[in-house]
This record gives C-alpha cells, structure tokens and sequence, in this order.
C-alpha cells in the first residue's frame, strides 16, 4: 500500500489521486460552463458539489452498511476504513436519486444537468487514469483509457453550446462507451463472461447500443 506519512497521517495514494480527478473534474467543468447564465450556473454548480459532498459522506460511513458487526466491535475503525467498492457505488445510486429528485421536483433542465454530470465524470475519470499510470501501476490501459476520456472532453468542448441538448448528452455517452470499449479490447485477457467478452466489455456494449438507439430516434424526432 503506497503512503504519504503527513506527521502522524497517512495518506494513500489512490485517496490522493482520487481528490485530485474529483478537483480536475470540477476544474473542466467550471470552464465548460462558462458560457452560461451566472444564476443558472451558480445553482447547477451548488447541486453537483451538494450530490458529491453527500457521496463522499455515504461512501466514508457505507462500512455501517456492509460490515455493521465490525465497526460495532470498534467504533474508532469508522475513521480509517472507507467504503471500498461497495461504498462507492451505493454513493453513485444515492447521488444520482437525489439529483434526479431535484430535477423533477424543481422542473429543472436535465439535459444541461446531464452534459454538466458528463463534463466532470469523463474529465476526472480520464485525470484518474493518468495518475493510475504512474501512481499505481496502472499500465497502458490506464494511459489509453485516459487519452480516451480527454477525446471525449475534448468534443464537448467543441460543442460547449449545446449544454441543453439531450442530443449531445446522449452522443457524448455513446462516444465514451466506443472509446473505452476499443480500449478494453487492446487490453490483457478478461475474465470471459459471455462470448469471449468480459462484465465491463458487455456493460459497454449495452451502453453503446442504447444509446446508438437513442441517437437514431432523436434524428428522426427532430432532424439535427
């Protein structure tokens, strides 16, 4: 386990790189969004870091979750386990419903929620990636993956006036599922899950077809 010693702290190097994706993410999108209504922005900006501070709560306590009989047994050991994997993805659920709940309860543009979301997954996946390649041995998969996400940022910000087009959200999505597909696919072996593809690669797969399918159906709804 690779450590930074801050006095009696220590920091780990996937916690470090972590907190500098989510701070380059934030970065990416405060500049995509620049362009848009000071208000507007303001309140969108305030929803996303409200999610993602309630995110980080529920992954820190997520151990209450899935290890209660253990952190029972040592309260104190709240302060140094995280949420794992586990955690992660309950905070991502969490985060998503609470967003969608503001959304629909507030009558707000999900489209310009959506690209926002987008700018700042991709761009702090994509930073993720990078510092896995040097950090934690993540290879030239991680280095793929990262040039991959940058792609993708990079045509939103082309197309940084479409920030209410679901059009654009939608294609955005297909694109990052295609990238990180070819990527998967110049990678190591996988664990073989159905016709020679892997969990991940099939998951991709199924993005990239619905959202193949969507693109066709908002052409033929509204000519682009």
């Amino acid at each position: 386990m690779q450590v930074i010693m801050l006095g009696p702290l220590m920091l780990k190097y996937s916690l470090l790189t972590m907190i500098i994706a989510v701070a380059v993410g934030y970065l990416a999108t405060l500049i995509r969004t620049r362009s848009l209504d000071v208000v507007i922005r303001k309140a969108v900006l305030d929803d996303l870091m409200t999610v993602l501070l309630i995110g980080i709560l529920v992954w820190k306590f997520s151990p209450l979750i899935f290890d209660f009989k253990s952190v029972i047994r040592s309260p104190v050991s709240l302060l140094f386990f995280s949420g794992g994997m586990s955690g992660t993805i309950l905070a991502i659920w969490i985060g998503v419903l609470i967003l969608a709940y503001k959304i629909m309860r507030h009558h707000k543009p999900w489209a310009l929620y959506a690209n926002t979301v987008l700018t700042w997954l991709i761009s702090g996946y994509g930073c993720w990636s990078l510092l896995q390649a040097f950090f934690e041995d993540g290879g030239w998969g991680s280095i793929g993956t990262a040039a991959a996400a940058g792609a993708v940022v990079a045509y939103q910000f082309r197309h940084r006036g479409q920030m209410y087009s679901a059009y654009h959200a939608n294609v955005t999505v297909m694109w990052m599922a295609i990238a990180l597909f070819a990527v998967s696919l110049l990678g190591g072996p996988v664990d073989e899950v159905w016709l020679g593809f892997g969990g991940m690669q099939l998951f991709l797969l199924i993005v990239l077809m619905l959202s193949l399918m969507n693109k066709v159906y908002l052409e033929k709804r509204k000519p682009l």
